[in-house]
């Protein structure tokens, strides 16, 4: 693994619309590290060629000491994971995005939630950016087209008393590839596309990780602040999932799950579901998967 890293300093800034790294080509990371070296949210940035998660490169950084803000990313991911363990996410080299960003939030452990709904936001807006594709969220973690997986969230956290000693916040998204590569994410899991599957076009890489960082920044800083709406109110708009017939399964529900309507989500993730007979039901964050009827 070759590793290396950029701290505050000066270079140039990726522009809006700059051309494409050609596909193929390693990740331009130091006008990534460049463009965001004046926010909290990518003050250090390091770059791992290949490596097998960077969620876990990460938290071995965080359990090291390092500060908030750090940023990990890679041309090549070879052991990535979805939520809990139960899909791999590929990510061929120098084509997709794969970054963690260290945190060291004043949460509870019910709010941590917030932090994946950030990354959802953060997501949409740095593909709308660049592309015209009506891309949305899934609860509680995917990033997609219609219904197919564009991209998936992994926040991974340390308890330390009553709040998070640290968080990592994992975000992946399939880029410049054909579907085709991707394989199968596995039962019940959403088809995988891809940026380019979607809109037929190289994005840039540097462009699409530096707005993902430059919205992750705003919407972490009014975490901090305890503004969470500034999360919460897009993060609705963005989920396809509200208003939709959905089964939930998951222990407790049975092997056929719960069929109900996917109403809301509460300020800590929960979503809200009426079942059949009326009755609304709170499916907290990360326990429990929900799929269409």
């Amino acid at each position: 693994m070759v590793r290396e890293d950029a701290t505050r300093g000066g270079g140039t800034a990726v522009e809006e619309g700059a051309a494409a790294n050609p596909p193929g080509a390693p990740l331009r990371w130091h006008e990534i590290a460049a463009a965001v070296a004046h926010r909290r949210i990518g003050r250090r940035v390091v770059y791992l060629r290949s490596t097998g998660s960077t969620n876990d490169d990460a938290k071995r950084l965080a359990q090291g000491g390092e500060p908030e803000g750090t940023v990990v990313l890679t041309d090549e991911q070879t052991m990535g994971r979805g939520r809990a363990g139960k899909a791999r996410w590929v990510t061929p080299a120098h084509t997709s995005v794969a970054l963690s960003v260290v945190v060291r939030p004043t949460l509870r452990p019910d709010e941590l939630p917030v932090l994946a709904m950030m990354a959802g936001v953060a997501a949409v807006w740095a593909v709308s950016r660049l592309t015209q594709l009506g891309v949305a969220l899934k609860w509680p973690n995917d990033v997609i087209v219609g219904e197919r997986k564009l991209g998936g969230i992994l926040t991974e956290s340390v308890l330390s008393g009553s709040g998070a000693a640290y968080a990592v916040v994992g975000l992946g998204l399939n880029g410049n590839l054909p579907a085709s590569a991707l394989g199968a994410f596995g039962e019940g899991a959403a088809r995988p596309t891809t940026l380019l599957e979607e809109w037929g076009n190289v994005v840039s890489r540097e462009a699409l990780i530096t707005h993902v960082i430059e919205g992750l920044d705003q919407l972490y800083a009014a975490v901090r602040e305890g503004e969470w709406s500034a999360v919460l109110r897009p993060y609705r708009a963005f989920l396809a999932t509200l208003g939709q017939s959905v089964r939930v399964v998951g222990a407790g529900y049975g092997k056929d799950g719960l069929v109900g309507v996917a109403e809301d989500v509460t300020d800590t993730g929960a979503l809200v579901v009426r079942l059949a007979d009326g009755e609304r039901r709170e499916l907290a964050h990360g326990e429990v998967s929900v799929r269409p009827v």
